[in-house]
Order: structure tokens, then sequence, then C-alpha cells
């Protein structure tokens, strides 16, 4: 199977069990985890859009991860309750580091071309993974501080060490991501 095809079929599993999903939140009352569903639901109708319309479509790869990301993170953490299952925050975390660090490799080759992508150094870009996860891992502790906020969500569980914690986390997947890519022939 392709990796465009299995992207695709990724994309229906996931939308669909995250519609089931969003619809059993709200069917139970809560619709703080409902609307978290609407919004992933409306983010993956994003992803996909721009894979289909785009003509610089992303690495189909990076996008599945994206997916399996999603439904592990929404579907399984949020709907099926596995937050409260010990370190499974930090699994995601540590996840979302090496899928972030991926994504900084697709990304900066993507935008500044094949030719020129071969002629930058392997330690350069496995430095640009790491600050990639880092940054990108700050940057959500951000939305999900400005989320329990604003909106009364509790991504971060009333623990503001779990800030940092998850901060780490994404590091050390960046830092597994760009090892990987140092030793990967």
């Amino acid at each position: 199977m392709k990796s465009r095809q299995l992207e695709i079929i990724l994309f229906w599993i996931v939308m669909v069990l995250m519609l089931a999903g969003t619809m059993c939140m709200y069917i139970s009352g809560l619709s703080t985890k409902g609307f978290m569903g609407i919004l992933t639901c409306l983010s993956l109708l994003v992803i996909s859009l721009w894979q289909w319309k785009s003509k610089h479509p992303l690495d189909s790869i990076l996008i599945s991860m994206t997916y399996i990301f999603i439904f592990i993170s929404v579907g399984i953490g949020t709907f099926g309750g596995a937050y409260a299952i010990h370190h499974f925050d930090d699994f995601l975390h540590v996840t979302s580091g090496i899928w972030l660090g991926y994504a900084a490799l697709v990304l900066g080759r993507q935008l500044i071309g094949k030719k020129l992508a071969g002629q930058v150094p392997k330690h350069f870009w496995a430095t640009i993974m790491i600050v990639f996860a880092l940054a990108t891992a700050g940057a959500w502790e951000l939305l999900e501080f400005a989320g329990d906020k604003i909106l009364h969500f509790t991504a971060q569980g009333r623990d503001p060490d779990d800030t940092m914690f998850d901060m780490m986390d994404g590091l050390i997947g960046g830092m597994i991501s760009a090892v990987f890519y140092l030793v990967k022939k």
C-alpha cells in the first residue's frame, strides 16, 4: 500500500471515530470534551483539505503520523480516559517530540528545496529538529494554559510542574528523532 493511500484510509478511520466520540461526549453530558472533539474534527478537515488542494502537500508519512497521534491523544486519551493512566501524558509528549522532530525535517526540506536541503549538514538538521520540538512543546504548553484559564479545560492537571515535565518530554522526543536521523543510512 502506498503512503498516500494509507494517509487517506487513516484520515477516514480517525475522522469517523472522532465524530462518534464527539457525539458520545455530548450525549453523556460532557460538553467540554465534546467541544474538544469538534475542534479535533475541524483540525482533521483542515489538514485533509490542505493535502487535497495544495500544490505542495506535506509528506504522507508525516500526515499519517499526525492522524495516529490525534487518535491516541484525543480518542484514547480524552474520550477514553487514558489520561488517568500514570505517565500516559508523558508518553504522548515524548511521542509528539519525535513527531515534531520529523516534522521539522520535512518542513525544512520542503521550504528550502531538495537541492539546497541536500547541502545542509546532518548535524544542523538534527539541531533544528531538537529546537523545533522544544519550541513547539513550549508553544503547546502556552495553548494548554490559555485553554485552562479561558475555556476552563484541565489540560495542565492543576499542577505547575506538569508544564516543565511536558516540555522536557518534548525535548527528549526531539532528541530521539535527531539521533535516529543521524544514525540512519
